[in-house]
């Protein structure tokens, strides 16, 4: 027989177990559905590969607008040399002859090479155009999202407001999906270091490059050191250093010319080498220190025997004129 008390125990026990079973249970934590989550990631990238499409676009227009300029340059320093063989020769014993038409000559040569690697740069560009556009159009069939690739503004957008720009205007949601929390990230390799942008970078060598051909010299020196110390080993690193040279030259400053082209050649990989050491003999002779003109445009003969400006460096040696 059961005791009293034990009975008691086994009654509290119950109903103790029956006001548990009677308590609400706090709703289960709802499941991620991994079918948001993957269209989520899927119009992250969708949105990463526009601003990158931007960016790609927005530079092509940007080289187009560089070689512009330079060709019309090219056409200002070819009407200078028309100007100087027209004007009587003057008979400098000693010293090289005409070292304006050696160097206008050379300018030209400086830019033609520049149009050139700009060409090329957009042929890559335009390369990668191609390819953004595929892999957008395949993300916008995996998120049933509509993308008018030819309405990709090429208009300048600020850094921190691309990739909202890109959600709300350029990609119209054609389903309920999920609200992006965050805004996508855009790939290391579309990143200037110095710059948020790759066109950036292109923009400001552009702007200082510009100053120097409106011949607003100092201007042009500051924003040419600009690029170089924001991006020390950038694509333009090396240009930018050279046009440093150039605009002392302009400004009269063979000294500091000859000290800012030497420079030139503590970028590893430059472009701009012979034309530097082409430029420093011209601004020796400049300087009335024939000797070291000779001295150096002899090495430039030796050192870049394949570049364009060999033949002005032996009208330069000969002291003699060619139009």
């Amino acid at each position: 027989m059961t005791s009293k008390p034990t009975l008691r125990l086994a009654l509290l026990m119950t109903a103790l177990l029956g006001l548990v079973a009677c308590t609400p249970k706090e709703p289960a934590a709802p499941t991620p559905n991994l079918q948001q989550l993957k269209l989520q990631s899927q119009l992250k990238a969708l949105a990463a590969e526009v601003v990158k499409l931007r960016e790609s676009r927005l530079e092509v227009e940007q080289l187009k607008a560089s070689i512009a300029v330079m060709d019309s340059q090219i056409s200002v320093y070819q009407t200078k040399l028309e100007e100087k063989a027209e004007e009587p020769k003057i008979e400098v014993i000693a010293a090289p002859r005409d070292p304006d038409i050696i160097n206008l000559r050379g300018n030209i040569y400086v830019l033609i090479r520049e149009i050139d690697s700009l060409k090329q740069g957009m042929k890559n560009l335009e390369l990668l155009n191609d390819s953004l556009e595929i892999q957008i159009g395949e993300l916008a069939v995996q998120t049933h999202t509509e993308v008018k690739l030819d309405q990709v503004a090429v208009a300048p957008v600020k850094a921190e407001t691309a990739p909202k720009s890109v959600l709300n205007m350029d990609i119209p949601i054609a389903l309920e999906a999920p609200v992006l929390t965050e805004e996508p990230s855009i790939p290391a390799q579309s990143m200037a270091r110095g710059y948020a942008f790759n066109t950036d970078y292109r923009l400001a060598y552009n702007d200082a490059l510009n100053r120097y051909f409106n011949r607003e010299y100092l201007e042009a020196i500051q924003e040419f050191r600009v690029v170089i110390k924001r991006e020390p080993d950038g694509a333009y690193a090396d240009n930018a250093q050279y046009w440093i040279g150039e605009c002392y030259y302009s400004l009269e400053d063979f000294e500091s010319a000859i000290t800012e082209f030497g420079k030139v050649f503590t970028f590893t990989g430059n472009n701009k080498s012979d034309h530097a050491l082409f430029k420093i003999a011209i601004s020796y002779q400049q300087l009335g220190r024939y000797l070291k003109a000779r001295e150096h445009m002899n090495q430039f003969i030796l050192d870049y025997p394949e570049s364009e400006l060999v033949d002005q460096a032996h009208d330069f040696l000969a002291g003699s004129r060619r139009n």
